[in-house]
């Protein structure tokens, strides 16, 4: 069995297309794989999505107020996770096209809108977006991150539960790669791998952790 942890910036565009292509993996691959999208929340995060609506990094009080907005699309995100993994996954997407290809704005009413569009309990819903449990959640997956040595979005970390008690981060990677590397047709543990900690593919960044 594989697990894939893809950890993204929830107002990223190309984390959107990373999201799209491990959707994609999971349907074109014949091995088993559990895969989890793991918001990021860091300056790094903060930074280039305020590049991306034009902001100035100077500008303290705009860059707070993309934090608090990118830390409760996180909280929003992870209560819906609450109600299976498959609705948090949709309700991520939803909100990702509202805001990123739509250009709507983030509020209550969008959040309450894109909730019932993937059939969330509304009333659980609200309720666990501003819990202690949503907070923790949070937190334990900024730790994971941490962990994982993750300092920018758009990083997947694949671990080969059946063979190996390491896994492989790949950092700006393409579909090929991602289907290669899953599928066994690429080996990052080689001798190469092992002693560089790190093999360019088409522009994909590899280490073994």
């Amino acid at each position: 069995m594989l697990e894939v942890y893809l950890f993204v910036n929830p107002l990223g565009e190309q984390c959107v297309r990373d999201e799209q292509n491990v959707l994609r993996l999971a349907n074109d691959s014949d091995k088993q794989i559990q895969f989890q999208f793991v918001p990021l929340l860091n300056i790094n995060i903060i930074q280039k999505a305020m590049q991306r609506q034009g902001l100035k990094a100077t500008d303290w009080q705009a860059q707070n107020h993309q934090s608090q907005q990118l830390y409760r699309i996180i909280l929003d995100y992870k209560a819906a996770l609450f109600q299976g993994k498959k609705r948090g996954r949709n309700f991520l997407i939803a909100m990702q096209d509202a805001l990123l290809k739509a250009g709507q704005r983030y509020s209550e009413d969008l959040v309450t809108a894109v909730a019932e569009r993937c059939k969330i309990d509304l009333d659980m819903f609200m309720e666990d977006r501003n819990s202690d449990l949503a907070k923790q959640a949070f937190h334990a997956d900024q730790r994971l991150a941490s962990e994982m040595n993750i300092t920018a979005a758009s990083s997947a970390v694949v671990f080969d539960c059946d063979h190996y008690d390491y896994g492989v981060l790949l950092e700006h990677f393409n579909y090929a790669t991602l289907f290669d590397l899953v599928n066994g047709q690429l080996d990052p543990f080689d001798e190469l791998a092992q002693h560089t900690n790190c093999a360019n593919l088409d522009g994909t960044q590899l280490h073994v952790l």
